[in-house]
């Protein structure tokens, strides 16, 4: 994270870790704070599934938010499962204040062992610094704290480490896909070294500090006008002059990307407001 994030970042470390026991894990983990860049850590203990100890972070300030496996309780994969998406549901209700927030799905979740009153977590907060912005006659200025809450669940993008594969199904009718399937992640990449071991030099690259990694590009670096007519792989051509691996592109109007496009042959306009998926080294 040191290597990818911009200089002056914070990484904010939240759990219910003693401070100087969280630092003695890092340390023996490897870690080197005097290394660190271009990132500070900062430090603060709670409890996940707490609604008042998650409100005491400033959630409206956070451009990221990763959501990681308690490990306390990694033994059991369905009740670290619950409890991240108990973090991953507070979060968001916390970040929609000031707005009526029903949560789909409630009762499979309960099912599935998260009893952490889901059920009741429209309750809205102040945040820890609210009331001094806050003026007599209720109304608030336009760059004060209501305005960034409003705005975070928008601009901040919340990520969940799940364990057990079921729990994909059940995110699946819930409609929550912010959430990323480590152990499944770890399998499909040793099946596809096991079945090639060059493989595992391409994963080093991609995975590594430094070097190749995907990137979004415009689609005027690889355009001569607007509206040009190319195939897939006239693009890829393009793009390996200047050293890019083009995998995909998500059209202007589209909401999802083209991953390895099957018809790579056929010809379309492209216009410059497109972008591709490559993979490159940063410029």
């Amino acid at each position: 994270m040191d290597a990818s994030l911009a200089p002056d970042s914070e990484l904010w470390m939240f759990n219910d870790v003693p401070e100087k026991e969280r630092e003695k894990k890092l340390t023996d983990g490897g870690l080197d704070i005097n290394r660190l860049a271009n990132i500070s850590l900062v430090n603060r203990e709670g409890n996940a599934v707490i609604r008042r100890h998650l409100e005491s972070l400033p959630l409206e300030s956070f451009d990221s938010i990763l959501i990681l496996a308690d490990e306390s309780v990694e033994d059991s994969a369905i009740q670290a499962d619950s409890r991240s998406l108990a973090t991953l549901l507070l979060i968001r209700d916390i970040q929609a204040i000031g707005e009526e927030t029903e949560i789909c799905g409630t009762e499979r979740l309960v099912h599935c062992g998260i009893r952490y009153g889901l059920t009741h977590v429209e309750a809205k907060r102040l945040p820890y610094e609210a009331m001094a912005g806050q003026s007599h006659g209720g109304s608030f200025s336009k760059g004060s704290w209501i305005g960034e809450m409003k705005q975070a669940s928008d601009r901040s993008v919340i990520i969940s480490e799940i364990l057990d594969p079921r729990t994909k199904n059940l995110l699946s009718m819930s409609k929550i896909s912010d959430y990323v399937l480590s152990n499944e992640l770890v399998s499909m990449a040793l099946a596809m070294v096991a079945e090639d071991r060059q493989i595992n030099d391409v994963l080093e690259e991609l995975f590594a500090e430094e070097g190749n990694e995907m990137h979004i590009r415009q689609a005027d670096l690889y355009l001569c006008e607007e509206g040009e007519e190319l195939s897939f792989y006239e693009i890829m051509l393009r793009a390996r002059q200047r050293r890019d691996i083009v995998i995909g592109y998500r059209l202007v109007n589209a909401e999802r990307a083209v991953i390895n496009p099957p018809s790579k042959n056929d010809r379309r306009k492209w216009s410059s407001k497109d972008v591709f998926v490559v993979i490159t080294e940063k410029e």
